[in-house]
């Protein structure tokens, strides 16, 4: 699970989830959270039910992977940490991510792509 899409050179297929959706994928495994704010670790327990420790721990994703790329608006994050107001279902913005394998990456020559904004509101 993270919050913020990775920056490497890489193909990635995309899928948006809403709230159940990502409920359901925290819980069907046992996934390696690098959310590193307090804040979006005690949304996320409180909001979704999953239990994660915060930790400045590096991962690399590789072909086949699959990652929650999570984001709450500024504005969310901060009636919860300011004013304990939990954040609504649809105020979560959940995207599953799969690491393609590169021979299945196809990208013009001389071209890369390195990071896609994906999300312009309000990033945490």
């Amino acid at each position: 699970m993270i919050e913020h899409l990775p920056r490497a050179v890489a193909g990635y297929d995309a899928s948006p989830l809403n709230y159940e959706e990502a409920k359901q994928w925290l819980h069907k495994g046992n996934p390696i959270s690098i959310i590193r704010t307090t804040e979006m670790i005690a949304a996320v327990q409180a909001a979704l039910g999953f239990t994660l420790s915060q930790s400045d721990a590096s991962v690399a994703l590789k072909p086949g992977d699959e990652a929650l790329l999570i984001t709450l608006s500024f504005s969310v994050l901060l009636a919860w940490a300011e004013e304990n107001i939990a954040p609504l279902p649809e105020d979560w913005r959940c995207i599953s991510l799969r690491v393609r394998p590169p021979e299945s990456v196809s990208m013009p020559q001389n071209e890369l792509v390195t990071s896609v904004d994906l999300l312009s509101e309000d990033p945490v």
